[in-house]
């Protein structure tokens, strides 16, 4: 039941460590209860003693420790560990940050809420998402109110970041929040919102999706096209329809998007359009030509 000498440990041995301290654990359930009782007191003071030391490595001056203590930290799953990791989430270094953020959700402790959601604003992107896909394990009930909070922050990254972690949840309480922040000033959370309202599928959302067909941003206009066709709201062929003869950019998601609606009849009738849309256009600018040579040859007479 030794582990090793806590004294002469490195951080190059952590994993060892971790993956030590859970065998035994795990082997010590395989036990008689009398064999347990006896040897159970030794293994909790393993666990003890490597937690100990975990906590004095993150204190470390080198990056490499610190994050190697996060690491081992987060293997533990282990309650206690909670306020270290906290810490750990203010750490300069973003290695320790991301496993302070894995810790935190492997504890599952209500603690690690608040945390996670201010891991949520982290600069950095590896911090962010680690946070957003920990705090979609937890209960939708308890998150509910802070994300509501952060979905009118300041700063748009995190307005951005609330309103992906909303539409992951599937969490249709945000509806109303999630059609004003269609109209946001910042692009990126625009985007996120059209995004938010196609995985939550409201109909309710439908003027929303529409009029999103006309944003400023080709990546708004393409994720509204994608979320009236997952939709499929028979309200929805007009404006794509509208979009298949007039903007030739959009014209083929746009065209997936009406067959998802109207089928490929409904696709047959646009190209049909399409190709006396392009009659009339050379036809008039034919008659056009003629005006243009008309005038040329009265000038030159």
């Amino acid at each position: 039941m030794h582990l090793l000498s806590i004294a002469l440990i490195d951080c190059e041995r952590i994993e060892t460590l971790v993956g030590q301290l859970i065998t035994l654990e795990r082997d010590l359930r395989s036990l008689s209860l009398d064999r347990r009782q006896e040897v159970a007191g030794q293994v909790d003071s393993i666990r003890t003693r490597l937690l100990s030391l975990l906590a004095d490595l993150l204190s470390a001056e080198d990056d490499e420790t610190r994050r190697a203590a996060a690491y081992g930290l987060s293997k533990l799953e282990d309650p206690k560990c909670v306020p270290l990791l906290v810490d750990a989430l203010s750490d300069p270094d973003e290695g320790v940050r991301v496993w302070a953020v894995e810790g935190l959700s492997s504890c599952e402790s209500p603690a690690a809420l608040l945390p996670l959601m201010r891991a949520l604003c982290d600069e950095s992107a590896y911090v962010y998402y680690s946070a957003c896909n920990a705090l979609k394990a937890m209960g939708r009930d308890e998150l509910w109110p802070l994300i509501e909070d952060k979905l009118s922050a300041t700063d748009a990254i995190v307005r951005r970041r609330a309103v992906k972690l909303v539409g992951d949840m599937g969490e249709d309480r945000a509806l109303p929040e999630l059609i004003a922040l269609a109209r946001d000033l910042d692009r990126g959370v625009r985007y996120e919102a059209v995004e938010a309202l196609s995985k939550i599928g409201d109909p309710l959302a439908f003027d929303t999706l529409a009029a999103s067909l006309e944003d400023d941003s080709r990546d708004v206009r393409i994720a509204a096209i994608q979320a009236l066709r997952l939709m499929g709201d028979a309200r929805a062929v007009e404006p794509i329809v509208a979009i298949c003869i007039e903007n030739e950019d959009l014209r083929i998601p746009a065209l997936q998007a009406l067959r998802e609606i109207a089928g490929d009849e409904g696709v047959a009738l646009v190209v049909r359009a399409l190709g006396k849309t392009h009659e009339i256009a050379k036809t008039t600018a034919d008659q056009v030509m003629g005006i243009i040579g008309k005038s040329h040859t009265e000038v030159v007479s």
